[in-house]
Formats: C-alpha cells, sequence, structure tokens
C-alpha cells in the first residue's frame, strides 16, 4: 500500500468498501448500453445513426453511448463533477470492458473527424480546474486516434441542468450557451464527434450540434458517456 493509499484510503462510491472507488462488486452494476438506439424516435438503429425519417436541419447524423445513467454511475459523475474526484472517473476507465466498447470502431470509418468536448463556461472551468468532458475525451482517445478541437465556446453560463426539472426551462438555460471559438482557427471540413458526460434530455449536446451546423458544418456526432 502506498502512502497515499494510507492516508487518503480509496472507498467504494457504491458500498463503501475500502481498498477502490468502485469495487469488484459495485462494477457489475455498471450498465453497458449494448442496443443503440435512434435518439429521437427510440427505435434500433445501428450504432445510434438518426433514422433519415427523424432527421432535421440542425440535428446529429448519429448519438451513441457507452452506458446506462443509473445510481452508481450517478454517483461517479458527480463526485467528478462537484466535488472534484477525478480519480474517481479515471477509475471507470480503467475497469471498462474493451468488447463493450468495439462499437466505437464505427468512427473510424469517418474521413477528418475530431473531437469537440462540451465547453465549460470559463469562469467555471477554472474553479473545477477541469473539464470532465476534456477527461472523457481522453479516454475515447484511447480507442480513436482523434484530435481534440476547441470550435466552440460557452458564451454564457448556465445552471447546471440536472437541477432542473422542467424540460422547457433546460431549453431556454441552455439555449443560445455556444459560439464558434473567434480565437481558433476552424475547418468546416472536418466530422465532429461532440463529446459529453451525461445525456439526459439532450439538450445540451443538441445545442452545440445546432451551433455547429448553423455555422456550416455538415457532418456532428454525439459521443456520450452515459445516457438516462
Amino acid at each position: 500500500m502506498s502512502l497515499k493509499d494510507f492516508l487518503f484510503p480509496k472507498i467504494c462510491v457504491g458500498c463503501s468498501y475500502l481498498g477502490a472507488y468502485i469495487c469488484p462488486k459495485c462494477q457489475k452494476k455498471l450498465v453497458y448500453v449494448e442496443k443503440e438506439v435512434c435518439f429521437f424516435c427510440k427505435k434500433p438503429s445501428p450504432f445510434g445513426l438518426t433514422h433519415y425519417s427523424c432527421q432535421k436541419k440542425f440535428f446529429p447524423q448519429g448519438i451513441m453511448t457507452i452506458f446506462y445513467y443509473n445510481d452508481l454511475l450517478k454517483k461517479i459523475i458527480k463526485l467528478t463533477k462537484y466535488q472534484f474526484a477525478t480519480e474517481v472517473l479515471k477509475e471507470l476507465f480503467a475497469i471498462v470492458d474493451p468488447k463493450k466498447i468495439e462499437k466505437l470502431s464505427f468512427f473510424t470509418n469517418l474521413k477528418n473527424a475530431v473531437f469537440q468536448p462540451i465547453p465549460l463556461y470559463p469562469a467555471k472551468e477554472r474553479k473545477r480546474g477541469f473539464n470532465q468532458a476534456r477527461l472523457i475525451t481522453s479516454f475515447f482517445q484511447k480507442f480513436l486516434p482523434f484530435q481534440e478541437v476547441d470550435y466552440l465556446q460557452r458564451k454564457k453560463e448556465t445552471k447546471p441542468q440536472a437541477e432542473i426539472r422542467d424540460r422547457k426551462k433546460r431549453y431556454l438555460n441552455i439555449r443560445g450557451a455556444f459560439l464558434l471559438n473567434p480565437k481558433t482557427k476552424v475547418d468546416k471540413e472536418k466530422t465532429i464527434i461532440v463529446v459529453d458526460d451525461v445525456l439526459t434530455t439532450g439538450l445540451t449536446a443538441l445545442e452545440a450540434v445546432k451551433t455547429l451546423k448553423k455555422e456550416g458544418f455538415e457532418k456532428v456526432f454525439v459521443l456520450a458517456l452515459a445516457k438516462a
């Protein structure tokens, strides 16, 4: 046992087991998304591609997720975002079953693809010290050799969507939150993969997609760690 583990022991977020943030027993509580659906009609669709009949002007070409957002994953995400426990998220990455995410290989067929993490408002990122979407992007980069870009910027500070129950209020909260980053050289020929942590209503990711599409990007996908 290292000195760090002795002074600051790892405690399982699911059952308080001593020795790991996600103990072997609680690892079994993580539920992988094995059958993708079209995000909009919820009917089966390979790789989460948006059905032709569901497609609209500013919708993504597809939305893929890795886990279902159950109680255990909710604790992991909340500890990361609000108590800055990034080590918990990193332990989750370390135990992901590679066979369960072989579907990520779909993205290797995309030309000129890049990752765009959902940006935080600058003041919030400075306070937190990190952006969880960037941490998740780094994890995905172990499987997909795509560059991370900074095409999007958050132009207004919004309330956490999880604190707003009403869908209309959630929409108004996130509407107009993003703009194209004026400090970054943008290549609109790129295929963008927007990376988010959790999709509940999906309004944050969809607002980011809409911003990119309005600016002239033709192909935009969403890849998230989890969905409700």
